[in-house]
């Protein structure tokens, strides 16, 4: 069987934050466990492009992957539309990720035309917080782009929230669950320290402002506590600054920018907790990465980890201040050495090597439907 991922972007374009991460290490890992799959891509990388070898298959970590150049940046990519045919039509079952995005519809086209299996995966871009700006638009391109196809397409949810997501626009949808995940290792022993972590680009949708608010009154309770926000600029740093700084909280609060690796675990380990506030989340993977460290968390009702609170690996809360003020304060107050073995248990269900055997899986039953 061979498997074609088409992709807007792929690592080591990581200004897209952790779909990018997820894609990446799922694929290689499938890889590894001897799955046939090469990688359809742009050399996109924001509003720059990778400096990478374009238009021709390379080596990556395993796996074949090329990188087409875009002319223009983010919209189009004249070697990729007369190159993926060419691409394409020797392949077993396509995986397209993204929707509103031009090499799906192109890709989906050909698929039709190929008659080849299709496994779509939105990665949130059908929740509703995403059609809060250009609904019309993009209900034009699931009509016009995606419709046509979808009798041939197989979605992939990385969680219920998402499942049912996919479920309100096309409610005759096939939908495999397929979650995202970290590797998980044996927790290496350190002192926690006193903050409070979160995790993700500075970008409205994570919803830091409630966080910091929810911070100002912690801080009354708990003076010597820090908050530390890592994550790149994605446009509202200034703001979530002067947030800081109305509230007289510049010595407690501090962006320490992008963080990865070593750096990244070490910063998780030492955390009292993960805070995850956003406003929407289709999986959340800095929730499961935590844990791996044994860090409780703290996820949003607008993310899909109900299961942190079952397992009692942490709280999931209104995504208000005061509601987030006293799942973090109930936290501060208890001997919290369960719900850090309970919080590794649990990441360990989200280890990578097993989702990819779930994926492959998934990938046989489609091909073979």
């Amino acid at each position: 069987m061979k498997v074609a991922l088409v992709i807007p972007s792929f690592y080591p374009a990581t200004v897209y934050g952790g779909s990018i991460f997820a894609s990446y290490y799922l694929t290689k890992e499938a890889a590894h466990q001897g799955l046939d799959i090469r990688v359809l891509t742009t050399n996109a990388n924001g509003k720059e492009r990778l400096k990478i070898v374009s238009n021709k298959f390379i080596d990556l970590d395993g796996f074949k992957i090329k990188y087409y150049h875009e002319q223009c940046i983010k919209y189009f990519s004249f070697r990729l539309l007369f190159g993926l045919w060419k691409d394409l039509k020797s392949t077993d079952v396509l995986h397209l990720q993204a929707i509103f995005s031009y090499p799906t519809p192109i890709a989906l086209l050909l698929a039709f035309f190929f008659n080849k299996k299709v496994l779509l995966s939105p990665r949130g871009s059908l929740s509703k917080y995403s059609f809060e700006k250009g609904s019309f638009l993009k209900i034009l391109w699931l009509n016009l782009m995606i419709k046509p196809f979808v009798k041939k397409v197989y979605w992939h949810a990385t969680s219920i929230k998402e499942k049912n997501e996919i479920k309100m626009l096309f409610p005759n949808a096939k939908i495999y669950m397929i979650t995202d995940g970290t590797y998980v290792e044996e927790i290496k022993s350190v002192q926690k320290e006193n903050y409070i972590a979160a995790l993700g680009r500075l970008h409205p949708v994570k919803g830091y402002d409630i966080l910091i608010e929810s911070f100002a009154q912690i801080h009354n309770q708990f003076p010597e506590l820090h908050l530390k926000i890592a994550g790149k600029d994605d446009g509202c740093k200034v703001a979530l600054e002067e947030l800081v700084q109305n509230h007289g909280l510049t010595s407690k609060v501090s962006f320490i920018g992008s963080i990865s690796g070593e750096d990244k675990e070490l910063f998780l380990r030492k955390a009292k907790c993960l805070v995850m506030p956003s406003h929407t989340e289709n999986f959340g993977i800095v929730a499961v990465e935590a844990m791996a460290q044994g860090t409780p968390v703290i996820a949003s009702k607008n993310t899909p980890w109900e299961i942190i609170e079952e397992r009692k690996a942490g709280f999931w809360s209104e995504n208000n201040p005061i509601d987030l003020q006293k799942s973090i304060e109930r936290l501060l107050e208890m001997k919290i050495g369960e719900y850090e073995k309970n919080a590794h248990s649990l990441a360990k269900e989200y280890d990578w090597r097993h989702i990819a055997k779930l994926y492959q899986q998934v990938l046989e039953k489609i091909y073979n439907e």
